[in-house]
């Protein structure tokens, strides 16, 4: 069977039986029941017996349960699959910076776990009980991160992004103090330090690693902060500026603009929301 693509996140955990996945631009494995699949943005991608079927194109649905091949008798393979949405404002940071591919397979650690948080996802998507979608909410976040953090040890060397720079621990240092203090001037030196390197071995192996040199982070990471904080908490300016590490507002509307296309209160405008304070024209 075949899907197109689409920009949503997409997950499935295989139940009974096995099959091949055949994604779009990666080589194709073959899942078994516990097996457990994430794909940040969801490329076109075929799921078959045998690899050398002609694929069947599937039209999207969004029925509860859907059945191909064989329409009686019991199953050959059972899978439970879904998607859910990144915040559209940051979805291309968030997809640059994780793995195409997330395969997670029986018996590794986090399978059993992933498994019973998926279970329960599906308990509640056909339960219909007050409070379904929040706690349909919560479910999903944990079954990402779940998702995520038994993957590190095991994408080292293999695909640049997050994931394969925080299984550096050198980097991860790095990293971390990053994300603990974004509103530092931090220098490649500064984090250089942090890690225990020279600038020139760090800066090599900070861009090889996550897929980007350790400024052009720090900026993706501060711009992608700026853009919660416009549409969720709509502070002025200059607050925005001081918590990411901007010494104006003026400062941060010209990175801003720089960066996206647009100014601040532009970018908050076409979502829809009204930013509080003066706003630099640049």
């Amino acid at each position: 069977m075949r899907y197109a693509a689409h920009e949503d996140p997409g997950f499935c955990l295989v139940l009974d039986g096995s099959c091949f996945l055949d994604v779009d631009g990666e080589a194709a494995v073959e899942l078994h029941e516990g097996d457990f699949v994430l794909l940040p943005a969801t490329p076109g991608f075929t799921l078959t017996s045998d690899l050398g079927i002609e694929p069947t194109l599937v039209a999207p649905t969004h029925a509860a349960e859907l059945r191909h091949g064989t329409r009686s008798g019991p199953a050959t393979m059972r899978m439970f699959g879904g998607y859910f949405r990144f915040d559209r404002a940051n979805a291309e940071l968030v997809v640059r910076l994780l793995p195409s591919m997330i395969h997670i397979r029986r018996g590794e650690p986090g399978a059993a776990r992933l498994r019973r948080l998926a279970e329960l996802i599906g308990d509640e998507a056909s339960a219909h009980l007050p409070g379904r979608e929040l706690i349909l909410e919560r479910l999903v976040e944990v079954l990402l991160v779940e998702a995520l953090r038994f993957r590190p040890a095991r994408v080292a060397g293999q695909e640049a992004g997050l994931l394969a720079g925080l299984a550096d621990a050198a980097l991860a240092r790095a990293l971390r103090r990053i994300h603990d203090d974004v509103a530092r001037r931090w220098t490649v030196e500064d984090l250089a330090r942090a890690a225990g390197m020279s600038r020139a071995v760090f800066a090599e192996r900070f861009a090889r690693a996550v897929g980007m040199p350790p400024i052009q982070y720090l900026l993706e990471w501060r711009m992608a902060l700026a853009k919660d904080l416009l549409l969720r908490e709509h502070p002025p300016l200059a607050q925005v500026a001081d918590r990411i590490g901007y010494q104006s507002a003026s400062a941060f509307s010209t990175a801003f603009a720089r960066h996206t296309g647009c100014s601040p209160s532009d970018y908050a405008r076409s979502r829809g929301e009204t930013l509080r304070g003066p706003v630099s024209s640049a």
